[in-house]
């Protein structure tokens, strides 16, 4: 009986696995975070800012090819208003992978990414996969962060940096295929 068990289960666990993962988006409020979500789930770019109040969850399957393997990630779009900075532990609780966004045209959105980056540390995500997204590459004239600036913010944080459009589209799958096999090896490893 035993030996039918196995068989099965060999049966049941061949080919790709699904896992769920948790990634938190994080950054100042209008950096784009939410822009990014709402374009990679659905190709498209809302024009009117809308602030984030609290948290908003996207769920998206990602594929893996080269990795068989299908992931869940659960993107926990977190607000970036002051107000909103005592709901960052239970937010922040359990993250797998962080996507640190700011805005290339507003260098305070790219100082304040240091101390994104310290809330994870304080709630226990310093060995978490992140990503750096300098977004807004698109306002080519009003680019405030130069690359070797996000290079050297990227290396500090030991991050990719991506440059991404949340308007055009630019990167923008990229970003999430890359967190995706960031948390997948990290997790089966």
């Amino acid at each position: 009986m035993s030996n039918n068990k196995n068989k099965d289960e060999d049966i049941i666990f061949k080919g790709k696995t699904e896992s769920i993962y948790k990634v938190i988006v994080i950054g100042d409020p209008a950096v784009g975070k939410t822009s990014l979500l709402t374009n990679f789930a659905t190709n498209q770019f809302e024009e009117k800012y809308l602030p984030t109040v609290g948290v908003s969850i996207l769920k998206e399957v990602i594929d893996l090819e080269d990795l068989d393997a299908k992931i869940n990630l659960m993107f926990w779009d977190i607000a970036g208003q002051p107000q909103f900075y005592m709901l960052h532990r239970p937010y922040f609780n359990g993250a797998d992978g962080i996507l640190l966004v700011f805005d290339m045209t507003r260098t305070s959105t790219f100082s304040n990414v240091n101390n994104w980056y310290s809330s994870a540390v304080k709630y226990g995500l310093s060995g978490m996969p992140r990503i750096l997204i300098g977004n807004k590459v698109d306002l080519k004239e009003e680019r405030k962060i130069i690359l070797p600036m996000a290079e050297h913010l990227s290396e500090k944080l030991n991050a990719p940096y991506i440059e991404t459009s949340a308007l055009t589209g630019d990167n923008v799958k990229v970003v999430f295929h890359k967190i995706a096999e960031l948390v997948y090896k990290f997790k089966t490893n």
